[in-house]
């Protein structure tokens, strides 16, 4: 796990000048929502005012003010460049506490280490679990969120709950970092692939890790003949090629094989599903410039045809795949319904920018039943042509306790 080691501020008398740009690399100056009036109700200064009252002279019958000392402001922050004083903002207890380690921090000189990371737990195994930290103080939130704080090294933990996992943050001594993340690898299992969903045309997305419980085997894919799924996977994302198309029916297993490359790969993905989202170039852009490498686009069939038919969004497509904009490693998976390649632009899928066309189809009698030996379980019939869903289903009727297998990438 990588992490982040911040620069020990050398000089006091630089802390004015460089504290803000520090706070910022951590991530905690939040407050950057609503007008100046509006921000202030909801700000607790760390600091006291220390401005002089201010004095009035009579000069005749009029009067006037010194001038008011110079404040620089800045996101939760003030300074006075007279005398170099600087006030933080907090926009609750806990960022004030932090705020307060982190200055300490760097008045002592010290490095600063952060890592964060993302653990497979449900919210009543993790309260279960921090229930043993008995040597942290403990300062938690009723949203599902809370921090630990290790007054002696001046170190922090964050934890934030959500619905399928938990994401932790530490901050301070290499050791304090080094410590609980030993121990949470050995607690849990960490996520290593995202799943971001937008599914909003301003931009709203949520990341959802991906799923290790629905991994594709070989059996479901007897067109790959001599190669593994591992090799086609290295083949593909070691290519210079940047798209791959899988063409074929529902229930054939094209949400399963992406999801299969994502995990085999440790590779981060971008979705969507609403057209109005992927005529925002934003998309493009965080995709191109962001950490996830391959975007997914289920059911394209409107976004395959070609531009001559009015398609407006293929030109974007072809300059993300291999045009001006394009960058190394960063792969477009398109999975569609559509018959035929015929019905998709020539330049798509022109060699040395698409590295495989793969055409999913219904597997044979024969097929089937290897598939059904492999995940433990009989066809109690037999049929002309069988769906890897069919055979799954097959599975779950079979099982005393039937368990839903959902076909679907998120």
């Amino acid at each position: 796990m990588r992490r982040r080691i911040f620069k020990t501020i050398k000089s006091r008398s630089a802390v004015s000048k460089r504290i803000d740009k520090w706070l910022a690399e951590i991530g905690r100056s939040e407050s950057r929502s609503g007008s100046r009036k509006t921000r202030k109700k909801h700000v607790i200064w760390a600091g006291i005012n220390n401005m002089s009252k201010f004095r009035v002279k009579r000069i005749g019958h009029k009067k006037t003010q010194p001038k008011r000392p110079q404040w620089w402001r800045n996101e939760g922050m003030q300074m006075n460049d007279s005398n170099g004083e600087i006030f933080l903002g907090a926009n609750d207890v806990a960022d004030l506490l932090i705020s307060k380690i982190l200055k300490e921090r760097s008045e002592r000189q010290l490095e600063t280490f952060q890592t964060r990371l993302s653990m497979y737990a449900t919210k009543k195994e993790w309260l279960d679990y921090i229930d043993t930290i008995q040597d942290l103080r403990r300062f938690k939130y009723e949203n599902g969120t809370g921090y630990f704080f290790n007054d002696d090294s001046l170190s922090y933990l964050f934890f934030n709950i959500h619905s399928t996992h938990v994401s932790v943050e530490l901050v301070g001594d290499d050791d304090f970092v080094e410590k609980y993340e030993t121990q949470f690898e050995n607690d849990f299992e960490f996520v290593t692939n995202q799943i971001e969903w937008i599914y909003s045309a301003d931009g709203s997305s949520i990341e959802i890790p991906l799923r290790h419980d629905r991994m594709p085997v070989e059996e479901m894919y007897p067109f790959l003949e001599d190669q593994t799924l591992a090799e086609f996977y290295d083949g593909f994302m070691h290519s210079s090629a940047s798209i791959l198309l899988l063409i074929g029916p529902p229930g054939t297993g094209k949400t399963t094989f992406i999801r299969g490359l994502l995990q085999h790969s440790e590779a981060s993905a971008i979705v969507s599903y609403d057209s109005n989202v992927l005529e925002k170039d934003y998309v493009f852009a965080n995709f191109i410039e962001g950490e996830k490498n391959v975007l997914v686009l289920e059911d394209a069939d409107m976004f395959l045809k070609a531009r001559a038919e009015g398609n407006t969004m293929m030109h974007k497509f072809l300059n993300v795949g291999d045009g001006l904009v394009t960058t190394r490693n960063k792969k477009l998976i398109f999975s569609t319904n559509l018959p035929s390649i015929r019905d998709i632009d020539p330049a798509l899928i022109r060699p040395g920018r698409c590295y495989d066309i793969i055409h999913f189809e219904e597997l044979t009698q024969t097929q089937a039943e290897k598939l059904a030996t492999k995940v433990g379980t009989k066809l109690n019939r037999e049929r002309v042509s069988w769906s890897i869903a069919d055979v799954f289903f097959e599975q779950n009727t079979n099982m005393k306790k039937p368990v839903e297998r959902k076909m679907g990438f998120v």
